[in-house]
């Protein structure tokens, strides 16, 4: 028999390693695609979502991350349930359940853990309002009914709710009963009407302080008194967890009016509240911005609308909170009449206002400042 050609022989050596190298690379990959993994940490910022599984929903659930330094600060984690349409109730139940293990791991915390997972009764959207209704959870969350316990349980409950674009506000209750669940909290029950108070917060944001906000939340606050919080948004636009702008409002006849505005990264010392203006206007505070530049209008109440006496710029911190000074010159208006200082810092991309203080202020002797 004739030997095989040394060639020959190479090249059978080279294609059997070629074919188990093969072999192995399709066993790897089908058994990574078999394994199940270790469920993904969400990222410290909005939740970012893949397609579901045939027969399951994707729901959105918000828990706290990272130090507990601000109760309202909360972060989108996703949960794959089976298939429903009832996507707010599915939320609010996974958010009862609390983080995972893994989550906590991550750094993910939360109120609610396994003695609240089966605590939700029922959820229940009408006219924007989404009204959740839980079996009385209050010994399993003690410290619900501390200020910072409170705030933070509300912040997540609020967060999950909603992000959908049906709900503008939240009613919460106790086996029925909404007195005992706020009295647990030391707030006041929300007013039947709260809904009502988020497009004239809105609204004020866009005529006074030049604003487009996002959805905003209704809070109450007291007796015929509440705050429509709007989240704030980044350079790019899109929502900015923990900076936003808050719009406190009054109810009255005929119902909700503004009386102001304010967000955590612009503090105004000077002017205050309802003081009566004669030009030139010192302006004094703290900020941090974009470039630490903070632009401020003095606005008058007028028909049809806000008009504008004069602007100017300050300049407090970009990378902290720094102290602005400033005088604002303006034209007075010719009669007594109400108006507002507005504190803004403005998009660097597009000059759209992001967030904004805005102190209500009077012209003249007989002026009253709004809500006043």
């Amino acid at each position: 028999m004739t030997a095989p050609h040394p060639a020959r022989r190479i090249l059978t050596v080279v294609a059997a390693l070629v074919a188990v190298v093969a072999v192995v690379v399709v066993t790897l990959l089908l058994d990574g695609r078999s394994r199940p993994g270790a469920p993904a940490g969400p990222g410290a910022g909005p939740a970012t979502t893949t397609p579901a599984p045939a027969g399951t929903t994707t729901v959105t659930v918000f828990f706290h991350h990272g130090e507990p330094d601000d109760p309202r600060r909360v972060v989108g984690v996703t949960r794959s349930v089976p298939e429903t349409g009832a996507v707010a109730t599915a939320a609010l139940s996974q958010l009862l359940a609390g983080p995972t293990a893994p989550e906590r791991e991550a750094g993910y915390f939360s109120p609610f853990d396994a003695e609240t997972a089966d605590a939700l009764i029922s959820v229940r959207v009408a006219d924007r309002v989404a009204r959740a209704d839980f079996h009385d959870f209050r010994a399993a969350v003690p410290e619900g009914g501390a200020a910072f316990g409170g705030a933070a349980l509300l912040a997540e409950l609020d967060a999950t709710l909603t992000q959908f674009p049906t709900v503008t506000s939240t009613v919460y209750s106790f086996d029925g009963d909404v007195a005992a669940f706020y009295e647990w909290m030391q707030l006041v029950p929300p007013p039947d009407d709260a809904a009502d108070a988020v497009p004239v917060a809105s609204r004020f944001l866009a005529d006074v302080a030049g604003m487009q906000p996002l959805e905003g939340t209704f809070r109450s606050t007291g007796d015929d008194r509440g705050a429509v919080v709007f989240p704030g948004r980044g350079p790019d636009g899109r929502p900015l967890a923990g900076v936003g702008t808050v719009v406190t409002v009054q109810r009255g006849e005929p119902g909700w009016t503004a009386t102001g505005a304010h967000t955590d990264t612009i503090a105004v010392d000077a002017p205050s509240a309802g003081q009566l203006l004669t030009p030139p206007l010192d302006v004094r505070g703290t900020a941090v911005a974009f470039e630490g530049t903070v632009t401020v209008r003095i606005v008058a109440d007028a028909d049809p609308g806000p008009g504008e006496l004069g602007r100017g710029v300050v300049t407090g911190g970009g990378d902290g909170m720094r102290p602005f000074a400033g005088r604002i010159d303006f034209t007075a208006p010719g009669a007594a009449t109400a108006g507002w200082v507005v504190f803004a810092e403005e998009s660097a991309a597009d000059g759209s206002v992001l967030r904004a203080t805005v102190v209500p202020v009077g012209f003249g002797a007989a002026a009253q400042a709004p809500g006043a």
